[in-house]
């Protein structure tokens, strides 16, 4: 399941970028985490994301401005 803000379409069309993906960090009460099991751009396994797992500000603002970017509106910002 995945949570977004009150109101937002959720959709599974989007494609996270590799560089990203091997980029993507968690908090937790034990501090932060890279994505596991990414090799070479690729989510090799989907197990390190099973469960709930706060996202670290920076990799929320990277995904927003992904969605954003890919949206209705078309958006040019770099991620």
């Amino acid at each position: 399941m995945l949570v977004g803000p009150p109101g937002a379409p959720l959709t599974f069309d989007r494609v996270v970028p590799g560089e990203l993906l091997e980029r993507l960090t968690f908090t937790s009460r034990r501090g932060e985490r890279l994505l596991k099991y990414v090799e070479d751009g690729r989510l090799i396994r989907s197990v390190s994301l099973q469960g709930i797992h706060r996202l670290a500000a920076d990799s929320a603002e990277k995904l927003d401005q992904l969605i954003r970017r890919d949206g209705p509106s078309g958006g040019a910002d770099e991620v």
